[in-house]
């Protein structure tokens, strides 16, 4: 398994979140699961897990120009740019 370090993007704040997957979007699969349980992000919460997963998963993460294991996906709700960034992250013990 990998570490994976999500960055969100969203209206004005910035989340960040880790999780343990094989792929990066299983990481991004975990995360969406997750802000849709958690709500996290309140009632659009489901929408920009939603938009997230069609764009990472459906049309495939895509990997950030000019780096090695970074990736983003994005969607707009309600006309705001949710932009998420997926780093593979390594340990430091």
């Amino acid at each position: 398994m990998n570490l994976y370090t999500l960055v969100l993007d969203f209206h004005g704040g910035t989340y960040i979140t880790q999780f343990d997957a094989d792929t990066a979007e299983d990481a991004v699969t975990a995360w969406c699961r997750e802000l849709q349980d958690e709500q996290l992000l309140g009632e659009v919460s489901s929408d920009v897990a939603e938009g997230i997963m069609i764009d990472a998963i459906g049309n495939v993460l895509v990997e950030v120009e000019g780096l090695h294991g970074a990736w983003c996906a994005a969607t707009t709700v309600n006309d705001q740019l949710a932009l998420l960034n997926v780093i593979i992250t390594q340990r430091v013990d």
